[in-house]
């Protein structure tokens, strides 16, 4: 292939070798020119650079620029008497070719100005580079002058592109002369979609000629690897597009690769079709164009019509839980432009390098359709991968529903063939971020990733659209007890929520889990009653339950907080508190002293036996939290040397049966004769509800 194309760059070349020529300075008295640099024929005839565009390709280059004639004499000048070549600093020298028909002549006092564009190597730059003028002596040639491009691309504060030209001409003679078109790379992804590896290129092309005109179906697309292998691109968003004169427009390709492809030396060749191996037209060099941000990384969005609007994976998490590595990502929009910019329909996949294995996910809040200046949104995604993978091979690839825009009927060719093509959809890439060091550690436990957290302070909560920014949220109370009848562990949280607006709020339907420093999980649930609302200014209480295995020793616990869709918003490394063996315990948000009980038996009427409870107690409110019906209650269970349950009676903190400061008196009935013993225990336990049965935390024992 590359012999191939050293054949056709020197079938371009002149045979000629020339030295370097001389330029001149136009008089700084010409103030219309004044620093431009001249190669003059009179005083008042000379030639000037314009309009130099350099195009570097995989292999091949592109010179095109604009060579005017300035007649400022009394006569005209005709430009046929005069030829036109591009040399190096070597003096090897390319054929420069007209690029549109236009009057040879120039008039008195006008100036003429003539399109070139030559065929280079892609490796000269520049400073390299001269265009050089000489006229034509019946059928030898004598240098004028040469103009550098170098100085002429500082003027207009060009640099050296990185795209192709391709002309029309080449592969269908029906087109004009002037049928050229640039295509030049955005940028390129590697995305394992619909079980299979794609790469997508963005390209902007442009139509150079002065005519609406379409790329011919003769012209064929083909990525080739660093081993000369070849995988066909096909158009994916563009396809068949009217390329007006002047108007880039922005188009996608895709292509089929193997997953083990190295985008390293991957190259653009343009074809005819079925031509790859024979002939290229243009070619341009994709290594560089596969851009892989990092976590935090702010670009600019690449198919956004107005500039200004920025793209950020902003945060990334991921946790081995025993479901597989949980993955999460919020990726923020930011409109950096004066004006106003429509937000795209955003979706994700989490995808793995190795092993071809990815998930999709999508961020279905509600939001506006528009970002003001200076305005921010936040998508959020989450996902499942294997347990297996490491995040170092991970990737997140942010996808934008894109529907591409009908073509109109138009032209394809000078012959006037006509197309037409339909509206379509498609999701195609915008970012890829690496994973690589997500969280706090990778692909660490949700214990090690969690932050420190002191009980009763508001969590600090990712932004949600299902959880009110006017919510505080905090844990204030968090026991356990053990049942040994069932063999298994009971976790009692408490969560307080606060209303910091002015209005009343809907109670968020959070949800959470705790996870082991060892991976395992262990799912909430939300107390059976829960109010709907909270007013302004106030604060309400409600408690979730975990069940833990007897062996579980609850040191080393995060708490994982979900909104309604599952979405992680926070994660915190908690302790359990242990309940004081003298003083006032805690049912947040309550405080019970027992001063002092004793414990009697006695003899009903019905010839039953009971036992009653006298307790001394000191009930305090410890903070103004609203309680209602749906609050925990206080469970008093008489209980024999074996652990069987004797009599039990429950009590509320609200209503007319609440607990009190001072003295009461709890009975215990129908107890038969043969349990009387002197050797009970009443155990007091605090009991929440929930849609899977009460779940008690202990929280004092009485001995009789």
């Amino acid at each position: 292939m590359n012999q191939q194309r050293k054949m056709k760059r020197l079938l371009s070349r002149s045979a000629l070798l020339l030295t370097a020529a001389s330029f001149l300075t136009l008089p700084l008295a010409t103030s219309a020119f004044a620093g431009k640099e001249g190669v003059f024929l009179s005083d008042s005839v000379y030639f000037t650079l314009d309009k130099v565009t350099l195009s570097a390709g995989a292999e091949d280059g592109s010179l095109r620029f604009s060579l005017g004639l300035n007649n400022n004499s009394s006569t005209s000048v005709d430009f046929n008497n005069y030829g036109v070549k591009v040399i190096d600093a070597n003096g090897v020298s390319y054929t420069a070719k007209l690029s549109e028909k236009v009057t040879a002549r120039v008039k008195a006092g006008e100036t003429g100005t003539f399109k070139f564009t030559s065929e280079i190597p892609a490796d000269l730059t520049p400073a390299q580079l001269k265009v050089d003028i000489f006229e034509w002596n019946y059928n030898t040639m004598q240098d004028v002058g040469a103009l550098s491009v170098e100085a002429a691309m500082q003027e207009s504060g060009q640099s050296v592109l990185q795209q192709a030209v391709l002309n029309l001409k080449e592969l269908d003679s029906t087109f004009a002369d002037d049928a050229l078109v640039t295509a030049q790379l955005g940028n390129s992804y590697k995305v394992y979609k619909d079980g299979a590896w794609m790469v997508y290129t963005d390209l902007t092309l442009e139509n150079l000629s002065s005519s609406t005109t379409k790329l011919p179906d003769g012209l064929e697309m083909n990525f080739q690897d660093s081993k000369g292998l070849t995988y066909g691109a096909q158009f994916t968003k563009g396809a068949g597009l009217s390329l007006l004169p002047q108007q880039p427009v922005k188009a996608t390709l895709q292509a089929a690769v193997p997953g083990s492809l190295e985008t390293n030396r991957l190259a653009l060749l343009f074809s005819p079709k079925g031509k790859v191996k024979t002939t290229v037209l243009g070619s341009l060099n994709a290594e560089k164009s596969f851009v892989i941000g990092k976590i935090g990384d702010h670009t600019e969005y690449p198919n956004s019509d107005v500039s200004g609007l920025a793209i950020s994976t902003s945060w990334a998490a991921a946790s081995k839980q025993s479901d597989g590595l949980h993955l999460q990502a919020n990726v923020t929009l930011t409109n950096n432009s004066d004006g106003i910019v429509t937000i795209p329909d955003l979706s994700a996949e989490f995808q793995a390098l190795r092993g071809s294995v990815a998930v999709s996910s999508s961020d279905n809040a509600v939001r506006t359709s528009y970002l003001s200046p200076n305005e921010s949104t936040t998508f959020r995604f989450s996902g499942i991968l294997p347990a297996g993978l490491n995040t170092d091979a991970l990737q997140l690839v942010v996808l934008e529903k894109q529907e591409a825009a009908a073509t109109t009927t138009q032209p394809s060719n000078a012959t006037g063939t006509t197309d037409t093509s339909s509206k379509q959809a498609s999701t195609l890439p915008v970012s890829v971020t690496t994973l690589a060091g997500a969280g706090d550690g990778g692909e660490v436990s949700s214990y090690a990733a969690a932050q420190a957290y002191t009980i009763g302070t508001p969590f600090k909560l990712s932004a949600s659209n299902l959880i009110d920014s006017n919510i505080d949220l905090s844990l204030v109370e968090f026991g356990m007890s053990e049942n040994s009848d069932f063999g298994f562990k009971t976790v009692v949280a408490k969560y307080k929520l606060t209303n910091k607006g002015t209005s009343s709020l809907t109670i968020p339907d959070f949800q959470t889990d705790l996870t082991s420093a060892e991976g395992y999980t262990y799912s909430g649930v939300r107390q059976s009653a829960v109010a709907k609302t909270i007013a302004p200014n106030t604060s309400y209480v409600l408690s979730y339950s975990y069940l833990l295995p007897a062996s579980e020793k609850a040191d080393q616990l995060a708490l994982n907080v979900y909104d309604a869709n599952r979405l992680a918003v926070g994660s915190y490394k908690t302790a359990i508190q242990p309940i004081p063996s003298t003083g006032a315990v805690s049912l947040y948000p309550f405080s019970i002293d027992l001063k002092d009980y004793s414990v009697s038996a006695t003899y009903n009427k019905d010839s039953s036996y009971g036992y009653r409870l006298r307790v001394d107690l000191d009930v305090n409110r410890q903070d103004q939290v609203i309680t209602d019906a749906n609050f925990s209650t206080l469970d008093f269970e008489v209980v024999d040397s074996e652990g069987r349950v004797l009599s039990s009676k429950s009590m509320s903190f609200t209503g007319q049966q609440k607990i009190m400061s001072g003295v009461q008196f709890i009975d215990f009935g129908t107890i038969k004769s043969e349990q009387l013993s002197s050797d009970i225990s009443i155990n007091l336990y605090e009991v929440v509800a929930t849609p899977n049965g009460d779940a008690k935390r202990l929280v004092k024992t009485l001995k009789m």
